[in-house]
């Protein structure tokens, strides 16, 4: 390609993750310059291209721009991670505006303070499994069908619930899972999207569901993220801030 023009990886409502050949959209004056940003939302008229399965760019409308993520390396990271995690999950052709909008949202969350990164992190990664047909088992315990429990234990692996009592002499790598990490788990997985985003945790629960969270898409997509390799380091001072906030109180 020229070195002014680009190809765009794009979320579509319609078709999935497509790509998207713009012409001279590096240069600055460019009338798609700005429409085809990094985490740009804009609304795109395309037309086929010749057998390479990859569109051209015949028109631009930018609807929202996510400025904010450029105020912290951290809200970088988690946004492309999400970004490699989207490119791993979603069927090409296939319709996908329950993703578009989980992925919308969530940058919304981010850029506008009202949730953690840990807590973005963790919303994400459950919900996108969840919508492309992973959705875990958290109604009960899988054995006993038990709903209330002051705790249960998470099985990452098989993706579902067990109360105490049926995990005896079973696994002993299931993920402790609290009261609050439990309903959090449900409202990610089962609620209604608009229902999700009222949802609020922090401290020694919010750590514990977001290793839930990492471990269950991990296991349910691939071994590692090169995104993902980037982030982690820059959580960890979130992470100890989250459990000392709990021994300071």
């Amino acid at each position: 390609m020229k070195e002014s023009d680009k190809v765009l990886t794009v979320l579509t409502r319609e078709l999935g993750v497509i790509s998207i050949y713009a012409k001279g959209a590096m240069r600055l004056k460019n009338k798609f310059h700005s429409s085809t940003g990094v985490f740009t939302y804009s609304e795109f008229v395309v037309f086929e291209g010749r057998g390479d399965r990859m569109y051209q760019l015949n028109e631009a409308v930018v609807k929202k721009v996510f400025y904010n993520l450029s105020d912290s390396v951290e809200n970088i990271a988690l946004a492309m991670y999400m970004s490699e995690l989207v490119c791993e999950a979603v069927v090409p052709d296939e319709a996908s505006n329950d993703i578009l909008r989980l992925f919308l949202n969530c940058l919304h969350m981010l850029c506008q303070g009202r949730w953690s990164l840990l807590m973005t992190k963790a919303a994400f990664e459950m919900r996108l499994m969840s919508d492309i047909g992973f959705r875990p088992n958290v109604a009960g315990c899988k054995r006993c069908n038990e709903y209330q429990k002051d705790m249960f234990y998470f099985d990452a692996e098989g993706g579902h619930l067990v109360c105490p009592d049926c995990a005896k002499g079973y696994d002993a790598g299931y993920f402790v899972c609290e009261p609050p990490v439990t309903l959090a788990l449900r409202y990610f997985a089962l609620a209604d999207l608009e229902q999700m985003f009222s949802f609020r945790l922090k401290g020694g629960s919010l750590v514990q569901l977001s290793a839930i969270c990492e471990r269950y898409i991990l296991n349910r997509t691939k071994d590692s993220y090169k995104t993902l390799d980037f982030l982690k380091p820059l959580t960890e001072p979130l992470i100890m801030a989250e459990i000392n906030s709990v021994k300071g109180n």
